[in-house]
């Protein structure tokens, strides 16, 4: 009867207390059936018996329990190991998506996301606009203040830049120098205007000193902006184009404003 308790506690994988009460439990049980059924005990071969099966059933109890938790541990180590990879990959590929100087979207992701919203529109056909956006004179600035106070203020306007593109799939990004690119997806040609407003307003407001600045004494930004519902004859370059034509017309036309590129020769103009 003990063997039969050894096996099966050791073979189930019990844990060495479980074991140990069990195969204890077992014997002090043995030993009340035997009196109440008036047999005769073997107390030399009983002690022997039980003895020898219990410490057998407990080593082999006690090694599987050790092994079992040794095996969780190392399962334990292995898990964290690759969550910490996985945390570590996530984390590289945040970096390398991203503008070291401002902390905006590098010109490698702008690429990528701005090709999948512009695939994403034409599927849907829904609006996709976009900002270029230019500090004002800003190689005076680095001239007159020197390239630290330059780095300063490009952080300080990307800043401006995350906080008005902070909706879902929207997008900053520092597309070269003092140049920035927006991306707006669902946001058509009335709505583009009004965020192109507002961030104007928001830099006019940041009153960085800009004595070297023809357009003001702070620091200011030109915006060209375009808005479409692409077509399947239209190509994403044409349409950053218009964005970067629509710029160079708002510094032509005194800076500190945005254009909105049109395919009529209309345009809107906004000044400060």
């Amino acid at each position: 009867m003990m063997y039969a308790v050894v096996i099966n506690y050791s073979f189930v994988g019990m844990r060495f207390y479980s074991a140990l009460i069990a195969g204890w439990g077992g014997g002090l049980i043995g030993y009340l059936v035997t009196v109440s059924l008036n047999y005769d005990i073997d107390w030399t071969f009983l002690h022997r018996t039980y003895t020898f099966s219990s410490l057998l059933g407990m080593i082999i109890a006690y090694a599987i329990d050790r092994q079992h938790r040794e095996n969780y541990l190392q399962n334990c180590i292995i898990e964290l190991n690759k969550e910490e990879l996985t945390q570590q990959a996530q984390e590289l590929e945040r970096l390398t998506q991203l503008d070291a100087l401002t902390g905006l979207a590098n010109r490698r992701y702008l690429t990528e996301h701005l090709d999948t919203q512009w695939r994403h529109a034409l599927r849907h056909q829904t609006p996709l606009s976009i900002m270029m956006v230019d500090i004002d004179y800003f190689k005076n600035y680095n001239d007159h203040f020197g390239h630290i106070a330059g780095d300063e203020c490009l952080q300080a306007v990307a800043h401006q830049l995350q906080g008005i593109s902070s909706r879902s799939m929207e997008l900053a990004a520092r597309y070269g120098g003092e140049e920035f690119l927006l991306v707006y997806p669902y946001i058509d040609e009335a709505e583009i205007q009004k965020i192109a407003e507002e961030l104007i307003q928001r830099i006019n407001t940041l009153h960085l000193s800009h004595p070297a600045s023809q357009v003001s004494d702070h620091v200011t930004i030109s915006i060209g902006c375009a808005s479409t519902i692409p077509q399947e004859n239209e190509r994403l370059a044409d349409f950053i184009a218009q964005a970067d034509e629509a710029l160079y017309s708002a510094k032509a036309e005194g800076r500190n404003r945005f254009k909105l590129a049109q395919s009529q020769s209309k345009s809107n103009l906004y000044t400060i």
